[in-house]
């Protein structure tokens, strides 16, 4: 057994590392002590957690650990270090990880536990953290890495020194960070220390967090409501989504060919790499083009702006091959590297991450990233086989949530009358629909006439018109937005219809509406989630992508399982239904779009 002793706030902590089997005893013995409540965590070879059983990903550590003293098993070692961690994750009543849901897939996948038989027991300091302050570093908040938080709450010292020093270990080694877990020797002190300090720094963590979780918070229930949520999405993630590997190979086959046409025609104008900028700005400049935008370093810029602005052969050229290296890249050959061994890509869901609290989905499926309303991607992952594709979404959620909540009489009126909310807002404008709907959506989420200029392409003088009568004509709209913003003042942040606490920046007192309302419809979203997982349906759920779930359902009950589950996912807000809407497609994700398109 090594041991290593480490300064944190003033106190020393022991760190041992467990070298044979003769050191197994005190370990059990100080599980047997501390199965009340224990941290944990796992080092891996990587982050692929279902090629387990394809025998390319493994565990290498795991370490287990009290406010004071961890304890890292080589589980790399074998069978009998294995065991010892199964028995330990089993034995403990209480369990503590930082972004927990990656250590159930490979206790599942490394250890044969099963993730509902740990999920139940387990608090993840990530989502706590979030409850206290879901603020990136970038808003000056504390972020939600472990490093981040570490450096927050407990010592910048130690966030720098122990949770940083992987970035210096690689260099060491040779070789880059995301490419030194699988390599690093399993008895390195600096791997050691790393690996032994991640249970101390997050069972510290969960003593410093908890007490600050808000009152209102916890009064409803939000602390078990997002540990349920995770698990959910942590079994949609297990399940993933079949692939088309056909189509994502074909569809990245013509990417490449379309990128290399392009390619073809910058160098006729004396462009080598579209990808270096140096030769990019010369040949525009000896076509005349005068360059004047800045980077941040000071250098000249050729970003999609400025060459949008510049138009001609070669900036047509550079974009075209630059767009289908982008496309090839980030949709299809991602796809294709990410399959598991049955054909299947994970995606990776982060079930409470922006400030709002809203899912962000990564990985092989970039659920959230794809073209809106655009089959093309889409096509590349289809429902099991015998099985269709069914898309349910909420009706106008945000604009029925922000309704339910201001009271106001027209608003609500309309929605329960079946009304045009668009064309009312247009016509107390004198302005067309078009103008009316984004006004509705950009005054939901705090803009004003120039983001609707921006993103609806409507005149100027259209756009100031309909936002004035916008907060004529829902005068309790208006309140509402005054009553969140007195309150974000007064205070420096408001709760949602949820009782989640969210700061708000003094500069942006305006956004105070729009986190209302995003954050409100992300957890109408998450309950839907939740109430299904009750009904037996997650194994049905494909991917969860804001206000929609895409299920994949055997196609001779397809209806009749899209009806009871868009009479789940339903609410009723303050009186005012929030309605889901179900279209039945194809075997391919992206024949649900085509479908709706034939419509229209």
């Amino acid at each position: 057994m090594r041991l290593t002793e480490y300064p944190v706030q003033g106190q020393t902590v022991t760190i041992h590392v467990v070298e044979t089997e003769e050191d197994l005893p005190a370990f059990q013995e100080f599980i047997y002590q501390e199965q009340g409540l224990l941290a944990h965590d796992c080092e891996t070879t990587g982050l692929n957690w279902w090629d387990a059983s394809a025998g390319t990903f493994h565990a290498r550590l795991w370490q287990f650990g009290t406010a004071d003293e961890s304890y890292v098993i080589p589980v790399e070692k074998g069978l009998v270090f294995q065991d010892a961690a199964r028995w330990a994750l089993r034995t403990a009543r209480r369990l503590i990880a930082h972004n927990g849901t990656y250590d159930l897939h490979v206790a599942e996948e490394c250890l044969g536990i099963p993730m509902e038989e740990l999920a139940p027991k387990s608090w993840d300091t990530k989502l706590i953290a979030h409850l206290v302050d879901p603020r990136a570093v970038k808003e000056q908040g504390p972020g939600l890495k472990l490093e981040e938080l570490t450096r927050h709450y407990i010592c910048k010292e130690i966030a720098d020194a122990v949770k940083g020093s992987m970035t210096v270990i690689a260099a060491e080694l040779g070789v880059k960070k995301a490419d030194v877990w699988p390599v690093i020797p399993l008895q390195h002190y600096g791997f050691n220390l790393y690996a032994g300090m991640d249970p101390i720094l997050a069972y510290r963590l969960f003593k410093i967090l908890m007490p600050k979780i808000p009152a209102r918070s916890r009064q409803r229930g939000l602390v078990p409501w997002e540990h349920r949520l995770a698990h959910i999405c942590a079994k949609i993630e297990r399940t993933g989504y079949l692939l088309d590997s056909k189509y994502a190979k074909e569809q990245s086959e013509a990417l490449g060919r379309e990128q290399e046409r392009w390619e073809a025609v910058a160098r006729l104008h004396g462009v080598e790499n579209v990808n270096s900028n140096a030769q990019v700005i010369k040949a525009l400049t000896e076509q005349g083009a005068v360059l004047t935008k800045k980077t941040k370093k000071g250098n000249l810029s050729v970003d999609d702006a400025v060459l949008t602005s510049i138009g001609g052969p070669l900036v047509e050229a550079i974009i075209g091959a630059k767009r289908a290296n982008k496309w090839r890249a980030t949709w299809f050959d991602r796809a294709l590297a990410g399959q598991d061994q049955d054909g299947r890509v994970h995606a990776a869901i982060n079930s409470c991450q922006a400030k709002s609290a809203r899912m962000t989905i990564t990985g092989a499926v970039p659920a959230q990233t794809l073209p809106a309303g655009d089959s093309y991607v889409r096509h590349c992952f289809l429902a099991e086989p015998g099985h269709v594709t069914v898309s349910s979404d909420y009706g106008n959620m945000e604009l029925r949530v922000l309704a339910a909540f201001s009271g106001d009489r027209r608003m609500i009126g309309a929605f329960q009358r079946g009304l045009d909310l668009h064309q009312i807002t247009a016509d107390a404008a004198g302005v067309p629909r078009k103008a009316g709907k984004g006004t509705n959506f950009v005054a939901t989420f705090g803009g004003g006439w120039k983001a609707i200029v921006e993103q609806y392409g409507v005149p100027e003088v259209e756009a100031k018109k309909a936002v004035k009568a916008f907060w004529q004509t829902y005068p309790g709209v208006k309140r509402f937005s005054d009553r969140l913003q007195r309150e974000a003042r007064r205070t420096g942040y408001i709760y949602t219809g949820t009782g989640r606490r969210i700061p708000v920046d003094p500069k942006r007192i305006w956004a105070a509406l729009n986190y209302f309302i995003q954050s409100t419809s992300r957890d109408i979203t998450a309950r839907a989630l939740i109430e299904l997982d009750r009904a037996g349906y997650t194994q049905y759920v494909r991917v969860p992508v804001h206000d929609e779930l895409v299920f994949s359902f055997p196609a001779e009950q397809a209806e009749e399982l899209a009806a009871k589950t868009a009479r789940i996912m339903e609410i009723t807000l303050k009186g005012l239904l929030i309605p889901v809407d179900s279209e039945i497609g194809g075997q391919s994700w992206g024949s649900v779009l085509d479908l709706e398109a034939s419509k229209h």
